[in-house]
């Protein structure tokens, strides 16, 4: 079972925690997505970008 995050004395889910890591991991992968000009090869750039957060936070969620 996890245990709740403490940050400076506000306790934090740890859902949380894993939110922000993966936000954390999907903005250089958003950043290099704009630098090979991604949307040129995918039909609709907010959904894929959208998956691509999802995928990195379950993946978050199950293995760590």
């Amino acid at each position: 079972m996890f245990k709740e995050f403490d940050f400076c004395g506000i306790f934090c889910a740890p859902f949380l925690v894993r939110l922000v890591i993966a936000w954390l991991l999907y903005l250089p992968l958003h950043w290099f997505g704009d630098r090979i000009q991604l949307q040129r090869w995918v039909w609709n750039r907010a959904v894929f970008e959208t998956a691509l957060f999802v995928i990195l936070l379950s993946a978050l969620v199950l293995y760590v």
